[in-house]
């Protein structure tokens, strides 16, 4: 390889990937989306025109104000949709009736497959509407209408029993095929017809920009494989076209004689020719480079989709484990209280720590209740409990001050005869029950000696460092 080959081949690389980048990519998924259904509207508005006719223009030819039909290549006997066009083969011309509007997919441009009749009152094939709502939009494809799989799609089995009454002759029918059945069956009959075209040439194939520097991937113009292919390879194109560009600059290389040319040309922040060597040895590195990188991806990749597996775990863990709307807990507290010992040290720490136990409503529509646990200063070695109301929503629809019965339980882990229950009655004198003008109230009713911090170590109702307290309010 010489200069003269060898630049331009990356020049090519590079305006290929200027190019994909350009034009192959779209820029927003609504706007890619909106240009698909407009030229959805525009093809099938050109099929269904009154005037597209033969009589409009003759045969193909439209004059100043009649949209012209274009006529299909004379080669072959059906066009790149399937519709029936004429066929020329031993001197003689037939024209074939064309697709009534009526009959056609505004989507696929064809026969109706299985009609389907939307709520807007447009006709489309089965698969092509099913398509279209599952990966493009739930709108129809020709007027944005809101469209639901379920209650907006309907079978249109007048239009197919029309579909199936019209007759046509195969379009092999000059070569001799006496087949003549309705156009959904002459689809299906088309790729087995013993008289088909031999010489029919295959749909082309759309090779990569990047072919000339050995991408060897080929996809169909139909579909959207090379879309898909330069957004997904473009590390492998920017890999070949490093290994394109090392191997140019390594052909065209040339020794310098003299010393005093490379140290100029480093003053002059020029990077100083590869060497004789790097040939091969760059080249591996390269490879060997390239391979360490796509296995730390796969591995990349799969500690992300365990980190996802893992974290969906959790999630469904939390969940089952969160407690019950307050509003439907029919005023009971199940308080468990966590590290227990650590709790009980900071109580004797600071006398001014309190721990409050979630909220709980006497109904939907009730009133809102919550627990606090504390030491005296003067007495370290009891515990107090006590319930405070707090302010709700409901509060200016109940009846003030609250009236009931209040019962408590500190719950024992393995004997429930031990368990130790008691049972308080409100009184309307008592501040701690009227309405609270704070989110928690500042007076709360209970005991300022509930129970011995000891005995509760002691007989073993701080099993496993959880002390479990049951709290019921009833209205009376």
């Amino acid at each position: 390889m010489n200069r003269s080959t060898g630049e331009p081949k990356i020049s090519q690389a590079l305006s290929c990937l200027h190019l994909s980048h350009r034009h192959h990519l779209p820029s927003e998924q609504g706007e890619h989306n909106h240009n698909n259904r407009n030229e959805i509207i525009r093809v099938a508005g050109s099929n269904s025109s009154p005037n597209s006719g033969a009589g409009a223009g003759g045969s193909g030819v439209g004059g100043s104000g009649a949209t012209a039909i274009p006529t299909p290549p004379r080669s072959l006997a059906l066009n790149r949709n399937n519709h029936y066009a004429a066929s020329d083969t031993s001197g003689d011309q037939e024209q074939d009736e064309l697709l009534d509007a009526k009959y056609e997919c505004a989507i696929c441009i064809d026969w109706l497959k299985e009609p389907m009749l939307t709520s807007c009152g447009h006709r489309f094939c089965h698969g092509c509407i099913t398509d279209w709502l599952q990966n493009h939009n739930q709108c129809c494809p020709l007027d944005n209408k809101r469209l639901s799989a379920d209650q907006d799609i309907f079978p249109d089995n007048f239009v197919r029993r029309e579909i199936e009454q019209l007759k046509h002759k195969c379009p092999n029918s000059p070569l001799g095929c006496s087949v003549v059945a309705s156009p959904i069956e002459l689809h299906r009959h088309l790729p087995s017809c013993p008289y088909r075209r031999q010489q029919e040439p295959d749909p082309p194939e759309e090779k990569c920009p990047f072919a000339g520097i050995k991408c060897d991937f080929v996809g169909r113009p139909e579909t959207n494989q090379l879309e898909e292919h330069l957004k997904a390879d473009m590390p492998h194109h920017l890999q070949l076209m490093l290994q394109a560009l090392q191997q140019t600059a390594i052909a065209t290389w040339q020794p310098q004689k003299s010393g005093a040319s490379t140290s100029g040309s480093l003053e002059n922040g020029q990077l100083p020719p590869p060497p004789q060597y790097a040939n091969g040895v760059d080249e591996q590195i390269v490879q060997t480079m390239y391979q360490r990188i796509v296995v730390l991806e796969q591995r990349t990749r799969e500690q992300e989709t365990r980190l996802e597996n893992l974290q969906k775990q959790l999630r469904l863990a939390r969940q089952q484990q969160a407690p019950v709307d307050p509003r439907y807990s029919n005023g009971t507290i199940i308080w468990r209280i966590e590290q227990f010992a650590s709790l009980v040290a900071r109580f004797r720490a600071n006398a001014n720590n309190r721990e409050y136990s979630h909220e709980c409503y006497t109904s939907p529509h009730g009133y809102k209740f919550c627990a606090r646990l504390n030491i005296q200063p003067r007495k370290p070695q009891v515990l107090s409990l006590h319930v405070h109301l707090m302010q709700s929503e409901n509060d200016y629809h109940l009846d003030w001050p609250f009236k009931g019965r209040i019962k408590l339980c500190m719950v024992h882990p393995t004997d429930a005869g031990m368990s130790q229950h008691d049972t308080i009655m409100t009184k309307p004198e008592i501040l701690a029950f009227t309405q609270p003008r704070e989110p928690i109230s500042t007076r709360g009713f209970g005991f300022l000696e509930y129970a011995d911090i000891s005995n509760i170590m002691q007989l073993g109702f701080c099993a496993d460092d959880r002390l479990l307290i049951k709290i019921e309010i009833n209205i009376v």
